[in-house]
This record gives C-alpha cells, structure tokens and sequence, in this order.
C-alpha cells in the first residue's frame, strides 16, 4: 500500500462536522486522491449518532435537547460526551482483507495491541450478530471488550471496494444523560473507558494505534492539526 496515507488528530468538533468530514475524506479516498486516513476526533458537546439505516430514533426523555445524527455507516445508537473516536478508510483487499470481517479483525487486532501495550487484557468479542438499536447495549463480532466489558463499538460501510469504519471507546459517562436518551435501564450499566481504567493514558493509547496503522500499510502517516492548529501527542 504505496503513498502516505492522512492522519488527523481532529479535536473537538460538532456532529454534523465530524460526521461529514468522514464522509468527505472517505470521498477522496474513493477518488484516488490519498490512499487512506486515520482520524481521531472528539465532540464539542454530547451528542448522540445512529446508523444509517436505522429506524428514527426517539430519545426516552422527548425533552431532551441535544444533536442527534445519522452516521453514513451502521450500527445503533451512540451517545458521545467524550470519547476516542475514530474513522478509518483503505481500498478493500491487501493488508484490510476482501470481506467485511476481515477489515474488522484486522483493524480491530490494532486497537487490541495498543491496549496490551498499556497492560489491559483487551479481546475481540466473537459477538452476537443480531442488531441492537443502542449500540454499547452488546458486543458484536470483532468488537473488543475489556474485562468482560464491552468498550469500543465499530461500524463500516463498503462502496465501490473501497471501506470507511468508524468506532468509538468511550472516556467518560453521565448515566443520567444516559438515562435521558436510551431509558433508565440503559442508564444504570453503559460506561466507559475510565470506570474500569481510572489512569487510562489516553495519548499513548493514540501514539500506539498510530504506530500500529503505520507497520501494517506501511507507510508513513504526516499529521495534520486541528482547525485551532493543535496537535494531540
């Protein structure tokens, strides 16, 4: 997998921003423009993101009053308040695998690394198939589940042999957010990261997927900043 591929260390952004600057990176891959991207980003304020083909999804308390999207891949419901989220996009085949699970075992066995080289027993879960409307409500094949726990979700769309995944580990909870959105049931179990890992090192984390991305393209991945010019390592 020849050319440097794009790494972004995104920051902060609103929704709708993050969710189309996926979409619009994932374009130029699509259009030859660079060979694929790594980005991490995070979320200015919570708000919750769906699959693209689910239902309309209703927050439990109609109250309520924060964004709510629609991802361009699948999966269910996701409330972000502060997370490592990541989208990831290749040509399918090569070192990514020619079928949707291969793409995710291999991505996945990244994330499970970079945990271990942080000393936490990270695994893939073998997962149940069915579909969840919320997604932390299971652990789907290849997700990875730490202690039991199920602490990243991933989603991927495939279009003209080419993939986009995006993914997301949560870093902190507010159940009663929680409970607001998914009901109070929901709200009593999802966490995070930082329930079960109270000095979780979020910035080696990052540097060990980054130097995990690089060994298995083989290439070398230049960093871009932040709108505001910041770089997160």
């Amino acid at each position: 997998m020849k050319g440097q591929w794009l790494l972004l260390l995104d920051g902060h952004h609103p929704s709708r921003f993050n969710m189309q600057r996926d979409l619009d990176l994932f374009d130029a891959v699509r259009k030859g423009h660079i060979p694929g991207f790594l980005r991490i980003y995070n979320w200015d304020i919570p708000a919750v993101t769906v699959g693209h083909h689910g239902s309309q999804f209703r927050f439990h308390d109609p109250s309520l009053e924060i964004p709510i999207i629609k991802r361009p891949t699948g999966g269910g419901a996701v409330l972000h308040i502060d997370d490592i989220t990541y989208s990831i996009s290749a040509a399918s085949g090569n070192v990514f695998g020619s079928t949707i699970m291969e793409t995710y075992s291999l991505i996945s066995d990244v994330f499970v690394r970079a945990f271990r080289r942080l000393g936490l027993d990270a695994m893939k879960s073998q997962g149940d198939t069915r579909f969840s409307e919320v997604c932390f409500a299971r652990s789907g094949p290849m997700e990875i589940t730490l202690y039991g726990k199920k602490v990243m979700g991933s989603a991927q769309l495939r279009k003209d042999g080419y993939f986009l995944q995006q993914g997301v580990i949560p870093l902190k909870t507010d159940r009663d957010l929680a409970a607001r959105v998914f009901g109070p049931g929901y709200g009593e179990w999802i966490g995070s990261i930082r329930d079960t890992v109270k000095d979780f090192d979020e910035k080696a984390f990052i540097a060990y997927l980054i130097d995990g991305f690089s060994n298995i393209t083989g290439t070398t991945m230049p960093v871009f900043s932040d709108k505001a010019g910041h770089i997160y390592l």
